[in-house]
């Protein structure tokens, strides 16, 4: 029989009489006395006949041997072996440290359905908080965007800039556009921010009258001008929108009648939904203002006295060609109520100087042939912005053919000009067999002959009413964007819709004419331009 101490468990050999380990008396256990029991894997004592241990859950093995526990520590099992008795103790060797019993089962300690729960809290938590800040950033990204386009489009709404505001706003494969109306209609009613110079409301008033015998004096002198200033004169401006395909967006400015005291503009940008509206241009302004707008919009006011619109007035061009600096205030309007408008956007004011002594050819479309037209050529600051146009040599009707601000990125550049000629058509296709009509205006991608076409319509009406032995054949043309069977299909369709035009609203007899398309193959110049794309884009009238 193995002696162990009684307060440690070391083993003891006969010789001595103390515990080597712990100094403890030596003391035999009486022969045949029940031994205690003691857990295998935490040294906790065991009543019989437990199976499994109450403190830890371990599985007591029946062949475990167990000593009594000592204060200090607890000596681990040893392992079995056959129940010899060795009359020296010292021969057997003491178990090594922690040494389990052979064949008892390693107790897991039973997981902790708390732990699992607090796991389960934490990570639901994160995530919702992952969503929180993903779902807040998207929105101040968002709000940004909004922010950002709003600012585009509103420094967009002015003339000419239809392009800006549709990549602005987004577009489509097919062209078609966002109600660019109602959405700035929307926001001419929404208070001005950011805008400088902003002034008090003005209420809208009509023109102040002018003396009859000046009145007559000036449309007397402006319907002999070079470029006339009479009803039906329209000004054609073009912007180049890349998002589309490099197509490019029409603006017009036709001149819907002159009385004693005002001339009546219709702007439109033939696009889908496309801004539109009436200017009414007093002639009192168009004698000595020194103010510009050039927009027109439904939620702009229709008359905006002591402003100009597409040419400077009489004083300033006076100034300008004198070499003098001339004063002018570029600015842009809004309604702010029924009948009140005010000042919301102000470029500044400033002043415009000549700078080359003489006159510049300005190159343009007038009447479907390319013009150098004399301009005066000048530069100056209107605010902070660097600002550069090319005026139209003429007092009668001195038209601002170009006006840029490159640091506001704004470029207003007229391309055409018609205006009626009498019986100009008629002379043509009796010269040469053929008139080519640049006064024929359609929505943009579209066959849908626009209301500005009147005048040049009647024209081409006439001609074949003054010659009743003459056959003609409308012809469609189109620039070279789209493609070759898109721009022939829609040639097509144009022509067509002239003739219609003609036979519906000027009585012309359908055995008399006859429409054929011709897309892109007759360019008249090269497509690489604006300018050689508007020649290549226009109705001929031609006798069979």
């Amino acid at each position: 029989m193995i002696t162990l101490c009684s307060q440690c468990g070391a083993p003891l050999s006969d010789s001595h009489k103390f515990c080597t380990k712990c100094g403890a008396a030596r003391s035999l256990p009486a022969p045949g006395a029940a031994r205690p029991r003691f857990c295998d894997h935490c040294g906790n004592p065991l009543e019989e006949p437990a199976k499994f241990c109450p403190k830890c859950g371990a599985r007591v093995e029946a062949s475990a041997v167990s000593v009594a526990p000592s204060a200090q520590s607890v000596a681990p099992p040893l392992p079995p072996q056959a129940a010899t008795p060795s009359p020296v103790a010292a021969s057997i060797p003491a178990p090594p440290p922690a040494a389990p019993v052979s064949g008892a089962p390693v107790a897991t300690q039973p997981k902790k359905s708390g732990n699992l729960f607090l796991k389960i809290v934490v990570a639901i938590l994160a995530f919702i908080a992952v969503i929180s800040v993903l779902v807040i950033g998207s929105c101040f990204y968002i709000g940004y965007r909004i922010k950002k386009k709003a600012g585009q489009v509103q420094q967009a709404y002015k003339k000419g800039d239809v392009g800006k505001i549709i990549g602005a706003l987004g577009q489509d494969k097919s062209g078609s556009s966002a109600d660019l109306g109602k959405i700035l209609g929307a926001l001419g009613q929404a208070p001005a921010q950011g805008g400088s110079g902003a002034e008090e409301t003005v209420q809208e008033q009509p023109c102040p009258a002018v003396d009859p015998s000046q009145s007559k004096t000036f449309r007397d002198a402006a319907a002999s001008a070079s470029i006339p200033l009479v009803s039906g004169l329209t000004l054609s401006s073009v912007f180049t929108n890349k998002q589309i395909g490099g197509r490019d967006i029409e603006s017009l400015e036709t001149v819907q009648g002159i009385n004693n005291n005002t001339v009546t503009v219709q702007g439109i940008q033939a696009v889908k939904n496309g801004l539109s509206g009436q200017r009414n241009l007093c002639i009192a302004d168009l004698l000595s203002a020194h103010q510009y707008d050039t927009g027109f919009a439904s939620y702009m006011p229709q008359t905006i006295l002591g402003a100009t619109m597409f040419s400077m007035s009489r004083a300033t061009f006076e100034d300008l060609k004198a070499g003098r600096p001339a004063l002018l205030d570029y600015f842009e309007t809004q309604k702010v109520g029924e009948g009140r408008y005010r000042h919301w956007v102000e470029y500044g004011n400033g002043q415009l100087s000549r700078v080359e002594p003489q006159d510049v050819p300005y190159s343009i479309i007038v009447n479907g042939e390319r013009k150098d037209l004399p301009a005066i050529h000048v530069k100056g600051k209107l605010g902070t912005h660097d600002t550069e146009a090319f005026v139209l040599d003429d007092p009668a009707n001195p038209i601002t053919l170009s006006l840029r601000m490159p640091t506001y990125n704004f470029y207003l550049n007229y391309l055409k000009i018609t205006f009626p000629v009498a019986k100009g058509i008629q002379q043509q296709i009796a010269k040469s067999g053929c008139a080519a009509v640049y006064g024929i205006y359609f929505n943009f991608d579209s066959a849908a002959v626009r209301p500005e076409s009147g005048p040049a319509l009647k024209e081409v009406a006439e001609a074949i009413k003054s010659n009743p032995d003459w056959k003609l054949k409308i012809e469609g043309h189109t620039d070279n964007v789209g493609g070759d069977a898109y721009n022939l299909n829609l040639s097509n369709q144009r022509a067509a819709a002239v003739r219609q035009a003609l036979v519906a609203h000027y009585q012309i007899d359908p055995g008399r004419v006859t429409s054929q398309g011709f897309g892109a193959s007759r360019p008249k110049a090269p497509n690489t331009t604006p300018e050689g794309r508007a020649l290549n884009r226009r109705v001929e009238v031609c006798r069979e």
